[in-house]
């Protein structure tokens, strides 16, 4: 096979995530693919414009598309990350909250970068490299020689290729080939070549296996070439047996491949935007009224044929004429605004301005759903973010076996937004002024409408503090 062959998987599912893309992208780029997106109807064609290119220029123009799908994941994005991500790690990877990826992003925005590809595509590729250079001795070596492991997201559209072997009873990620760009400035000029990455776990016999990295890219006769073979080694000069990267989806963390959140509301969204050029072209051409000669001869005929016709004192018709208006048809409109509300229904509710007043409980249901999505995605990027920092300590550090509370990358998964209730307020500081919580509880809840997160032993011991005649502070104030 060749070395630009792709996966079945992909062939299957390249054109969604190309969609889902350009959906995102917003209004510029849906228009930009023209009959892609909005079909020319065949009624366009005439013989002054055999092709309709001209009538269709203006539908095109006309159709409206809103970028609900765009907002709807913005607002995703903003509901998971309204609270920092708990990101826990030894001195050696604190680079990592300034930059993670060597592009200048921090480990934060690479999160966000992840659970913007899942809701777009369904996953993503979370790959860790480090420099093709010699082991160190210690960990300033590696800051002289620059050497640091760099977490990098990959669109699901740019890993190609990829395949797993059984060992065992384990199923392990045994090949995966990453479609790269590289540009090249000369002078004023940048060139842009393709390249591909290829990272193996090759059998090095006796049950043990080596994982490698090799770069493929075109010479001057634009054939394809074989690079030098990698071998990247840990701290300690040792090899992988396995390969530091992780597939990161919407469900699991698996290489299967399911329907992306938003794409849906995409589709929808692609439909409501036909709907308006329709409803456009619809308005254009009969809303307006249209002169009529109900009685007119064949000489008349000639004469306004050559003439023209035209309204008011300037102008004169030599035959009797009216203005004709179309009956109002609003089933086109009906159907736009049909798609608007099954929108709402699909997403676009977490970010509908000036809607009507809803009870708790529909207000609950109505972010459940989504809700509950954007959890499983937060907490599957936050699973393979810390699956990367310990490769990441694994490449840069003497010791990796970190406990969860040592090294970890966990993104919130309550979006709620707390509200504060004047009635709990008044039974907590009740309970406060009675001896059955500390103060400080209270005092908290006034300010942000939320308890401290402080463990039930903390609180017990500052009830018995107060009632020792002790301060009545916060445990992290003693």
């Amino acid at each position: 096979m060749s070395i630009t062959s792709t996966h079945a998987d992909y062939d299957k599912h390249i054109k969604t995530w190309n969609k889902s893309d350009d959906v995102c992208e917003g209004q510029e780029v849906i228009k930009q693919k023209g009959e892609l997106y909005l079909k020319k109807p065949s009624l366009f064609n005439s013989k002054s414009d055999p092709e309709g290119k001209g009538r269709y220029a203006e539908y095109l123009h006309r159709a409206m598309f809103p970028g609900v799908t765009s907002r709807t994941l913005a607002s995703h994005i903003g509901l998971a990350f309204g609270k920092t991500p708990v990101f826990i790690q030894p001195e050696a990877l604190a680079y990592l909250e300034r930059n993670a990826d060597g592009a200048g992003r921090s480990i934060y925005q690479c999160a966000q970068r992840a659970t913007r590809l899942i809701n777009r595509n369904y996953r993503c590729g979370v790959y860790v490299d480090y420099p093709n250079v010699a082991p160190s001795r210690t960990q300033n070596d590696d800051k002289k020689k620059n050497a640091f492991p760099m977490i990098h997201v990959l669109p699901a559209k740019v890993i190609h290729d990829w395949d797993y072997i059984v060992v065992g009873n384990q199923k392990k990620l045994s090949f995966v080939k990453i479609h790269e760009t590289v540009k090249e400035r000369t002078e004023f000029t940048i060139e842009t070549k393709d390249q591909y990455r290829i990272l193996r776990l090759e059998d090095a016999g006796l049950n043990d296996f080596i994982y490698t990295v090799q770069i493929y890219s075109k010479n001057e006769k634009g054939d394809w070439v074989e690079g030098e073979k990698y071998i990247p080694t840990d701290y300690h000069g040792k090899t992988w047996d396995y390969i530091p990267f992780t597939f990161c989806g919407a469900i699991d963390n698996s290489d299967e491949i399911s329907t992306a959140p938003l794409y849906e509301l995409g589709e929808t969204e692609l439909s409501y935007y036909a709907s308006t050029a329709d409803v456009e072209e619809s308005a254009f051409i009969v809303g307006q009224a249209t002169l009529c000669f109900p009685n007119i001869t064949p000489e008349q005929y000639t004469m306004v044929k050559e003439s023209g016709a035209g309204v008011g004192s300037r102008t004169g018709i030599p035959t009797e004429a009216k203005m004709v208006q179309a009956d109002k048809n609003g089933l086109a409109y009906e159907r736009m605004q049909d798609k608007w509300n099954q929108m709402k229904e699909l997403g676009a509710r977490l970010i509908e301005v000036g809607s009507a007043n809803k009870t708790a409980t529909q207000a609950d249901n109505d972010s459940s759903i989504q809700h509950s999505v954007l959890s499983l995605v937060v907490a599957n990027v936050s699973e393979a973010f810390t699956n990367a920092l310990r490769w990441c300590a694994k490449f840069a550090m003497p010791n990796h076996d970190f406990k969860v509370d040592e090294l970890s990358f966990t993104i919130a998964q309550d979006f709620n937004k707390p509200k504060y209730d004047a009635a709990r307020s008044k039974l907590i500081y009740e309970a406060c002024l009675a001896g059955e919580l500390p103060m400080y509880i209270w005092y908290s809840y006034e300010q942000t409408g939320t308890f401290p997160e402080d463990k039930w032993e903390d609180i017990v011991k500052k009830i018995e503090q107060r009632n020792d005649g002790g301060m009545n502070n916060p445990p992290d104030d003693e």
